[in-house]
């Protein structure tokens, strides 16, 4: 098991070369999708693509639920981008008053990632925490439901819950964990009125069952999310609020002015704090939490028809068995279904095979004439593909969907465990229908570490089938992942990222203990987190 992870750990470096593409191009760009993977505009065409970038945070490689969100990732249309790996397990927790590191270390890595031009300031992006959320829908299909708000707003998760506030009435919630804030505290909300600790929780009108903003998911276009970052990590560092009561300010302070949504009726985001029994048609997370439609699809208007034959994949990924497009004119009539400039045909051994989506700033489909003598694998990190849609034996994770949620009439994309909410069984169980829906080796299924640059294979480090993950918390690592790591930590991080981030970064201001300190009484994780360890953090 250990020279299976050294020898992985080898063939992921390799694997992360691939993310440059053949014209120079920086960094790793993510899955252009959107409305015209599922949807069309007036005309009958497929509406224009984003591309959308998915962040998560976390400091611990490798965690299952950051794993299932990865694999889910993957099999439904994109890649996960990970922020925080550069720093050791737990070092969150050490740093200052959680969350506040997260989004201190998003906003460095967006400013950074946008300066490369790795990401663009309209390109739309999705901030999920790393341990608690799991993706349960397409990110076309999110990406049509966030569209239904005019002007691309920020949209934040709603929940039932308002925290860190003092609950003065029971419609607040039930989860009030005493945080130390004085009930007649006041925040100023511009020179002229304040807001008492105790009056946060009347203040936010109510317009569906998620009331109150939760900072665990949020999505909008990376302009407006940078924006919103900047006044959130302002308010953490000089009014010394942890981020989730920073965001509340924020959105008292300049929700028009940055046009913030909360997602009250959980179009997109569903948070699991009290969670109650029959609000979702399926309980989670039961036997068939995924399925198959019970009702007949209504045929497709005749303008859709064409459209609705072709998909299109995340990059760096082939299509399923079966759904090549192995012929130019085919591949061509894909690329106008789908609302994408013909490129035209080109022979390219070594090369993506058949008919691909060119996103690295030419936005157009080719088809490569090599046949095999194409790549076997793709090996390059801009390039998708046009597949025809064919339904796997037995539903796939496109068609099996998740159960609609009862309160709202409306299934979301993602499902959120925050606070107590994963302290139950449920969490586990959800944990194991995820492994079970999309959990499979050998068909690419990779994340991108941003701090290091480099792209990881969920094969091994995500395996856990050795084990039966049991716990939120508890979950045992093996020898085989320890040598791993001891390799890992010994990576660079990305010269660049530490040259932008600079000496004064709130990012390495830690505040409640030492890095160095951590895990100390593991001798075994100590040696592979620390010892030997030349890589800078």
């Amino acid at each position: 098991m250990a020279s299976q992870f050294r020898s992985a750990l080898l063939v992921l470096l390799v694997l992360s070369l691939a993310v440059y593409g053949r014209d120079g191009g920086h960094g790793f760009a993510e899955a252009a999708t959107g409305a015209a993977a599922g949807a069309a505009g007036s005309s009958g065409r497929p509406t224009s693509m984003r591309r959308v970038h998915f962040y998560t945070f976390t400091d611990t490689i490798p965690h299952p639920g950051t794993c299932a969100l990865a694999e889910a990732t993957a099999e439904l249309g994109g890649v996960l981008r990970i922020i925080g790996l550069s720093k050791r397990p737990g070092y969150i927790l050490i740093h200052s008053h959680s969350p506040t590191l997260k989004f201190l270390m998003l906003q460095e890595v967006i400013e950074y990632e946008l300066n490369e031009g790795r990401i663009a300031k309209d390109d739309l992006m999705i901030f999920a925490d790393g341990h608690d959320v799991l993706l349960q829908r397409p990110l076309a299909e999110i990406v049509a439901a966030y569209e239904r708000w005019p002007g691309s707003p920020y949209l934040i998760s709603g929940e039932k819950n308002c925290w860190p506030w003092p609950h003065t009435d029971p419609s607040h919630g039930k989860w009030d964990p005493g945080m130390a804030v004085a009930p007649n505290t006041t925040f100023p909300v511009h020179k002229w009125l304040q807001i008492s600790a105790s009056e946060f929780c009347r203040a936010i009108p109510e317009k569906g069952p998620y009331r109150y903003p939760n900072i665990g998911l949020s999505m909008g276009p990376v302009h407006r999310f940078l924006e919103v970052l900047k006044r959130n990590n302002r308010i953490v560092l000089d009014e010394d609020v942890n981020d989730q009561g920073a965001m509340w300010l924020v959105i008292i302070r300049h929700a028009l002015e940055l046009n913030m949504e909360i997602d009250q009726n959980a179009e997109v985001f569903l948070n699991m704090l009290q969670y109650e029994q029959g609000d979702l048609a399926r309980e989670p997370c039961v036997a068939d939490f995924f399925a198959e439609p019970n009702v007949a699809t209504p045929a497709a208007p005749p303008a859709l028809a064409e459209a609705e034959a072709f998909v299109l994949t995340g990059l760096l990924r082939y299509c399923p068995a079966g759904a090549d497009l192995t012929d130019a004119d085919i591949c061509r009539m894909a690329a106008s279904s789908l609302g994408i400039r013909w490129g035209g045909s080109y022979e390219g051994p070594g090369d993506h095979h058949f008919c691909l989506h060119a996103d690295d700033g030419r936005d157009a489909v080719y088809f490569n004439a090599a046949g095999e003598r194409a790549a076997v694998s793709p090996q390059n990190g801009f390039y998708g593909s046009l597949c025809r849609k064919v339904p796997a034996p037995g539903g796939s994770a496109r068609l099996r969907a998740p159960p609609l949620n009862l309160l709202t009439n409306f299934t979301p994309g993602f499902l959120h465990f925050n606070g107590p909410s994963h302290e139950d069984d449920t969490w586990v169980a959800c944990y194991h229908a995820w492994v079970e829906e999309f959990r499979v080796s050998g068909k690419g299924h990779v994340f991108f570490d941003v701090d290091h640059n480099i792209v990881l294979s969920t094969d091994d480090i995500c395996d856990y089938s050795w084990y039966r993950i049991r716990d939120f918390h508890a979950h045992p690592v093996h020898g085989g992942v320890l040598d791993f790591l001891k390799d890992f930590y010994k990576l660079p991080v990305d010269p660049g990222l530490l040259a932008w981030r600079g000496s004064t970064s709130a990012v390495d201001a830690v505040k409640l203990g030492r890095e160095e300190d951590l895990h100390s009484s593991s001798e075994r994780l100590q040696e592979a987190l620390f010892e030997l360890s030349s890589a800078p953090v």
